[in-house]
């Protein structure tokens, strides 16, 4: 199984905590999710999110930014 990822948000709050999304695909099943990663301190880890569950959760800045990244496939003139 191999996942492509294109990174949307990255927030550092300093002292070693940050925080990584990226829009992922697995390139056998064809499934789209969110990919989050995290480095606090001690505490490493990843999860994954379905994309309209991620969409439809709060109003987040990592949320405006992937809405960004999907609006940016369609050209302006249509």
């Amino acid at each position: 199984m191999a996942i492509v990822t294109r990174r949307f948000h990255y927030h550092e709050k300093g002292n070693h905590d940050e925080t990584w999304h990226a829009l992922a695909r697995d390139t056998e099943t064809g499934e789209v999710f969110v990919q989050k990663e995290w480095a606090h301190r001690e505490n490493v880890g990843d999860c994954r999110a379905e994309l309209a569950a991620f969409l439809a959760s709060n109003d987040s800045t990592a949320r405006t930014n992937l809405l960004k990244l999907i609006g940016s496939l369609v050209p302006d003139n249509g």
